[in-house]
Formats: structure tokens, sequence, C-alpha cells
């Protein structure tokens, strides 16, 4: 049993909600919901009921948080007793991201920062990109979860995940029966694109990978509501472009709209993590976000994740 685990269990148990006790920790709702499930399975037993919208301890969990909060108070004063008397302890980790960031990419991040920090929790900060990465520049960030590339000769970053892109067109459509499609293939058609409001750089980029393999009509439209995309793709002969990821196979499959994989390598968005470079000829100097940055190296060139 971890003692991150514990806090997990504790955050939770207070607060009665995932959501919100994943704030509270700084942290993403899938790991923590994940973490616990760990604990859980290690004890041999549930310690939340799980309902919708509703979290409520179970007669085990009601008995296991006194304790718990009994363990965690000896152990953080366990803590004060180290040779700092009251200096302060290192600082965590401060990693942003967007808020449409690829919640696995987050996770993989954030995994690898708490096995280099011995589960210290990581500082998150949610900003759109610009933000995000001007506080790199700032070095007021240490990492950020953005797409690729950041746009800046100051910044460092490395590829963990790319996007798999299908076209979605109307279920009734010629082109559906294909088992794969490229631009040239709709470039007379209509291409619906969602608003670039959200994220300016990565819609103008990936707009200009579309321009680049042939296609000739592109629409921005002032929202990035995908059902209401479904729904004008499946009353016309217009067509979109999107991540062949499970929400989009969901949406569009209940609107009776065809998404058919895209065999179009120019077409892509790629998704990492970025970081202030230190400079020609020098290294990061903090040892712990070295060994972060090294893992994550390794990593997305071992195997980046497909979205």
């Amino acid at each position: 049993m971890e003692i991150q685990h514990v806090r997990y269990f504790v955050a939770v148990a207070e607060e009665l909600h995932f959501g919100r006790a994943a704030e509270r920790l700084h942290i993403t709702p899938s790991p923590l919901s994940r973490h616990i499930r760990d604990l859980e399975r290690e004890l041999g037993a549930d310690l939340f009921d799980r309902r919708y919208h509703q979290v409520e301890l179970t007669g085990f969990g009601q008995k296991f948080l006194e304790p718990a909060r009994d363990l965690l108070g000896r152990f953080d004063a366990l803590r004060r007793l180290g040779p700092s008397q009251g200096a302060s302890l290192r600082q965590p980790l401060r990693i942003g991201a967007t808020p449409l960031a690829p919640p696995q990419v987050l996770d993989l991040v954030l995994g690898i920062a708490r096995e280099a920090e011995d589960d210290v929790e990581p500082t998150i900060v949610l900003e759109p990109s610009a933000a995000l990465l001007q506080q790199l520049t700032d070095r007021k960030l240490d990492l950020a979860v953005v797409h690729l590339p950041p746009g800046d000769p100051g910044l460092e970053s490395v590829k963990l995940a790319e996007y798999r892109f299908g076209v979605a067109l109307r279920g009734d459509d010629e082109l559906a029966k294909r088992p794969s499609l490229k631009i040239a293939d709709i470039a007379d058609r209509q291409i619906l694109v969602t608003s670039s409001k959200v994220q300016p750089l990565v819609m103008a980029e990936f707009r200009r990978h579309l321009a680049r393999a042939g296609a000739k009509r592109i629409r921005e439209l002032p929202h990035t509501d995908i059902v209401q995309i479904a729904a004008l793709i499946g009353r016309s002969r217009d067509v979109t472009v999107v991540s062949l990821n499970s929400l989009s196979r969901r949406i569009f499959s209940r609107s009776r709209v065809a998404l058919v994989p895209l065999d179009e390598p120019s077409v892509r968005v790629e998704a990492g993590v970025a970081w202030a470079s230190p400079g020609p000829g020098q290294g990061v100097d903090d040892p712990v976000l070295s060994k972060v940055i090294s893992t994550l190296k390794a990593t997305g060139t071992r195997s980046p994740l497909k979205l």
C-alpha cells in the first residue's frame, strides 16, 4: 500500500466527488479513479459506492477513513522531523496542460513525474496553449502538454502521441463504402472544420495540412460542437475530417454518419510535452526535471500513443 493511495482515498472520502477531489489533489479524475481501484483491489473490498453523479462510502470505507487520516497525520509529522526543520521542501514539478489536452498524454506525463519524485504530486495548471507557452518561456512552468510544434525557438519538445483521422460523411454516400479515403477523393466537397478560437495555432496548422493535401473548400464553423457537425453532415454532402477516437465514433454512429479512415500521411496533428530550452551545450539544472524529460524522450521515441 502506498501512502499516496491513502491520501487519494481521504480526499475522495471528504469530498464525496471524484472531480472535486481531483481538483484538490491537482490531478485529473482518470488517474485518481484508477488509483482508488488499485487500493480497493489490494484491500479486497470496495471503499465507495459509485452511482450516477453520486459517491458514498461503503461500511468498510467508513471504518477505513479514521485510521487513514491518522496514518496521514503521522506520516506528515515524520516528514516535518527531517533535517530541513521547517525549511521549505523542494517544490513539486509545475506541469501545464490545455483544457483540451488528450487525457492519455497528460496521464502519461503525470505518471512519469510521480515516479521521478517518489509520488510527490505535481502542480497542474490548466490554461490555453498561448498562456502555457509564455509561462514556459518565463520559467513559471516546468513542462506543458500541448499540441506540437510549440512554435517558439526557445522551447524544446518531444512527441508523445499522434492523431489518426477519418472522413465523416453521410452513411448513404457512395464514398462511405470505401476502406479508406484521400483528400483528393473529397476535394470537390465542402470540408467543415471546428472553430479555431479554442486552439488557434493547432487549427491553423491543420487547415494548412488539408490545403496542401488538395482540399479546396474549407469552411470554419463558429463552434466546436461535434454533435451539430454530425447533424449538418447528415443533411448534406458536406464532410469533415476528425480524429478517430471513441467519442467521434460514438457520436457519428448515432447520427448514421459513416467514418472512413483517412489515408493521408501529410495531414497530421501531434501532441506532446514542451519545456524551456536550457541553452546551447547546457543541461537542465533540476535533476528531477532532467530525469522526467529523459524518460519522456525515451517513451516518445519508443512508442508514441495513437489517438
